[in-house]
């Protein structure tokens, strides 16, 4: 049977299973961790917790003393925890690290307490759980940078590039370190190549902190959890998230065992079935009415046979103002409980779409409630984003007053109108940097407290979260946005140049969308259902060309995530209706990126599953290519048109690759 040893290891304990070792020096106040019978990865490591007035109590130099250690057992299993606490002089704070290794997992889980030993509350500002010595020196060393929220940009950088632009609150939480690191929120994993040296470095709890991990021009990683300033009364104990270490090889396996990981800590929401269905979004945008969606759901019913969707999804544009949910506008004159009922007629589920933490300038809930705000140091509320042509601001979830208003407002949705599906956008407005009615709550734990109210009002109705925060989202919600949104164009109607890209990867377009698509494919089963947000598979009023819709649809089918059409069904073409029924199919597993750590836009893609190699082309103009078959073939068939290639010496080979297209293959 495996087991956990803790040893003794002359400068300090050891403690080790049969894949991990790490090795206390107890006078530095640093550790050591590799793989056992091998030179350590990590040479030597510390922890720190940091003030909001800046000063930084550490381990390293301090010294550890041993303060115990204790057979555990917990959601990963049976294993053994060791207690090291800095060394302090007499009321100073104290603080602690507990090092867990589990019989049967090659991670480390790492958490920090500090004491208040002093007489006066302290204001603390984060924990940096781990920070290390250099770790990535050298050419060949590429960084897994994943974004906060749905629309963050996520993709791999090589470890001398810059990061990319942030837009905070939007896509990023204002918590920025100093320039030149690259940060990634919740976990990394750094790969080199070469080597096959791999470090997977993030946190397993989400509930009560944001965190991230952080890799600066010297190779050195921190992994911080912020507790955002809250006071620590004198005598009481405040610890940061947990977080972990993998020390393996294989980056794309650690990844998605982290992503069990976390599951496992935060009690992640199962569904029965991956999710199918028709969302006016993407050809009404705010202009849909309920004439269009009757029209649609006419139209679905008649196709039944050859498209069974489970859903009928009302977007964005049914509602009087951005936080007046319950009174619809007159484009909907039978109100929204006479559509659900409608839709429940025609044999279908009924989805409806919320932006429940914001209040427009325009509303009447901010004509009514200003106080129910968060505000900066001047008072002022805080813009979440600036839409609907009008400021939006973000709702204080740690006002009561607030989370009994959503409660009521999910309770009317789900319970008196009778919507079976609530897709909640533009959430993670309730994490925004700012001043609460309660001052000692994180941004995690307001977002989270909000996150509560709506799935205590809908019960066990399905739950899409889009625009979220992901760490604080898991165990709350269904489905997942994990991309930006799609569009019926290839780039971003702004940045749309070669040098500008970079700054607008979470701006709505096709390639962005199916960039995290790609990406997050580890979240998918195991924290939630991925949404790759909509098909858009018309062939006018678009932009997209033929090879781009193709590319599209691909990489929504080897995702194995949700599959929602935003087309108008009434004049969409049979052809382009037979890429749909193809698809559904194929909802089950993600593709695996086997590229991931090669470039930034992953060009191969893996369904083991269903035996489906998906080869892309990024470019701008044709290009050949060649990518080894994963797994061995005598023929290979095309999924989209049936025409067979013979490998060639074991690689799937395609001359003149149309621009922004791709080859989806059956290994035969």
């Amino acid at each position: 049977m495996p087991e956990v040893r803790l040893l003794d290891g002359g400068d300090g304990p050891v403690l080790e299973n049969e894949r991990v070792r790490l090795t206390v020096r107890l006078a530095e106040g640093t550790f050591s961790l590799g793989e056992r019978d091998v030179r350590a990865v990590i040479p030597s490591a510390w922890t720190e917790a940091v003030l909001r007035d800046g000063t930084a109590i550490a381990s390293r130099g301090a010294g550890f003393g041993v303060a115990g250690e204790r057979a555990i057992e917990d959601a990963h299993g049976r294993g053994r925890t060791l207690t090291l606490r800095r060394r302090a002089a007499p009321g100073e704070s104290v603080l602690t690290l507990d090092v867990t290794l589990y019989e049967k997992r090659p991670f480390v889980a790492l958490r920090s307490h500090l004491t208040n030993a002093a007489g006066a509350p302290l204001a603390v500002q984060a924990f940096h759980v781990v920070r290390t010595s250099p770790v990535a020196v050298g050419e060949g060393w590429r960084f897994y940078r994943h974004g906060w929220q749905s629309w963050s940009p996520t993709l791999t950088l090589s470890a001398g590039e810059d990061d990319i632009p942030s837009f905070p609150p939007l896509v990023d939480p204002r918590t920025r370190p100093d320039e030149g690191l690259l940060v990634s929120e919740l976990v990394t994993c750094l790969h080199h190549g070469p080597s096959g040296r791999t470090i997977t470095a993030g946190f397993v709890t989400a509930a009560d902190q944001l965190s991230q991990v952080w890799l600066d021009g010297a190779g050195r990683l921190t992994a911080t959890s912020y507790v955002d300033g809250i006071e620590l009364a004198p005598g009481d104990t405040l610890s940061s998230e947990r977080g972990v270490i993998d020390i393996t090889p294989d980056p794309l396996a650690s990844l998605s065992r982290y992503g069990d990981a976390l599951a496992r800590e935060m009690d992640a929401v199962s569904w029965p079935d991956v999710t199918t269905g028709w969302c006016s979004w993407y050809y009404y945008f705010q202009r849909v009415s309920e004439d269009d969606i009757v029209a649609n759901l006419e139209r679905l019913a008649e196709l039944r046979d050859e498209l069974p969707l489970e859903f009928v999804q009302v977007d964005d544009g049914y509602q009087a103002g951005v936080g007046d949910w319950l009174t619809p506008n007159g484009k909907f004159p039978h109100g929204m409980a006479w559509l659900a009922e409608r839709i429940h007629g025609r044999g279908f589920k009924a989805g409806l779409w919320l932006a429940p933490f914001l209040a427009g300038a325009n509303s009447r809930l901010f004509a009514e409630h200003a106080d129910w705000l968060v505000r900066n140091e001047s008072g002022e509320p805080v813009v979440a984003i600036q839409n609907w042509e009008q400021l939006c601001y973000a709702l204080d979830c740690t006002r009561p007053e607030v989370i009994d208003w959503l409660e009521r407002v999910f309770r009317a949705v789900t319970g008196d109108w009778g919507y079976d599906y609530v897709k909640i956008d533009f959430v993670y407005a309730a994490a925004v940097d700012g001043v609460r009615s309660d001052p000692n709550v994180t941004r995690a734990q307001a977002y989270r407290r909000g996150l509560e109210a709506v799935r205590r009002a809908v019960g066990d109705r399905f739950i899409l979260g889009c625009g979220a925060p992901i760490g604080p989202s898991v165990g709350l919600v269904n489905g997942m946005r994990i991309g930006p949104d799609v569009a019926p164009y290839w780039y971003p109607l702004t940045g749309r140049g070669a040098g500008q890209r970079r700054t607008s990867l979470s701006f709505p377009a096709a390639v962005n969308g199916i960039r995290n698509t790609i990406t997050r494919y580890w979240t998918h089963n195991r924290l939630w259902l991925n949404d790759p947000d909509c098909l858009i598979l018309r062939d006018s009023e678009t932009a997209l060309n033929a090879e781009e819709v193709r590319t599209l649809a691909t990489a929504m089918g080897m995702s194995g995530g949700m599959l929602l059409d935003s087309d108008d069904l009434t004049r969409l073409s049979p052809e382009r209706r037979a890429m749909l029924t193809q698809l559904l199919p194929l909802r089950g597993e993600a593709a695996i990126p086997l590229d991931l750590f090669e470039r930034e836009m992953p060009r191969i893609l893996w369904r083991p599953d269903r035996r489906l190699l998906a080869v892309f082309n990024w470019d701008d103009g044709p290009a050949d290519v060649s990518v080894p078959l994963p797994a061995p073939a005598e023929r290979l068939e095309d999924f989209w048109t049936g025409e067979e290639y013979v490998p060639e010496s074991g690689r799937a080979a395609f001359r003149g690759l149309p621009a922004h297209g791709c080859k989806l293959l059956i290994l035969r």
